[in-house]
């Protein structure tokens, strides 16, 4: 038996479906760790190994990877040349386009761990926006909600401005009550365990005026992300934080609708109409 292994590869974690070559039927599906690129190609195959072996297979014949940070143009390359198998790869969030719209007009906007943007016009034309990590983007996805809430309680704190209701929202993150344990926390940190803040934020906002305050600023950040995508096109979320945004852009005049399907239906459709597809990928020497 043939596989072919599709990877949505993210920067909490990578979901891999594994296909039966022969009919396209379903094998298995398993969840692993973070595979974003900038974590580093080793990581990534180390994930995507590790998800082989949980579903006690062999390495398949093909992987269609969405990966996330494909940006970075180094770990790309070591990516695709670490590949022990043909190897296409393509955007995270092309992979979630292809999935919420399969190729028609239409818009998807990522927002997990990370955000990203892209959208397929009525001309075949596709648009992209963000994607360019926790330290220079991101702004509105888990990992920015977490940090903008230790960054605003330092502040905070080092203006003797910390009241009742903020130690409510410093009780849910759970990561120590003094300034002494946020820095400890944040110098030791990356997006994943910023993010894993993100649901205290979220879950706070009736309650906490600052909590309230950062999920607002995220909602601004993302309408500057898609502002140059026309209103007139069906826009689909995904990831982690698309319910909690859906609504509020439906609010604003988006034509927010449920995407049909996922990232990895994405890729499988990527994977069968790769060759007339406008999308940008690469493959491997394998």
């Amino acid at each position: 038996m043939t596989i072919t292994a599709l990877i949505d590869g993210g920067g909490t974690k990578t979901r891999v479906r594994f296909l039966n070559n022969a009919d396209q039927t379903l094998i298995a599906e398993v969840v692993t760790g973070p595979s974003n690129l900038g974590l580093g190609a080793d990581v990534c195959w180390q994930q995507i190994g590790d998800a082989v072996e949980l579903a006690g297979l062999s390495m398949p014949t093909k992987c269609v990877a969405g990966m996330a940070g494909s940006e970075y143009l180094q770990q790309r390359t070591e990516f695709l040349a670490q590949s022990p198998c043909q190897t296409v790869l393509v955007s995270d969030r092309d992979a979630g386009l292809f999935g919420a719209h399969h190729g028609r007009p239409g818009g998807c906007l990522t927002v997990g761990t990370g955000v990203a943007f892209a959208w397929i016009d009525h001309q075949g034309n596709l648009g992209r926006r963000g994607g360019f990590g926790f330290v220079l983007g991101d702004q509105g996805g888990g990992a920015w909600l977490g940090w903008r809430a230790l960054q605003e309680l330092v502040r905070l704190s080092d203006c003797n401005q910390l009241d009742r209701v903020h130690h409510r929202l410093i009780t849910a993150l759970g990561i120590g009550e003094t300034t002494n344990h946020w820095m400890q926390f944040a110098n030791r940190a990356g997006p994943r365990d910023f993010a894993g803040l993100a649901r205290a934020v979220v879950d706070s906002e009736h309650e906490v005026p600052l909590a309230a305050e950062i999920l607002t600023e995220g909602l601004h950040s993302l309408c500057r992300l898609i502002e140059d995508f026309p209103r007139s096109l069906p826009l689909s979320l995904v990831g982690g934080l698309s319910t909690l945004y859906a609504k509020r852009l439906a609010d604003l005049g988006y034509q927010v609708v449920d995407p049909e399907g996922d990232a990895l239906d994405g890729l499988r459709f990527i994977d069968q109409h790769l060759g007339h597809l406008i999308v940008e990928h690469w493959t491997s020497d394998a």
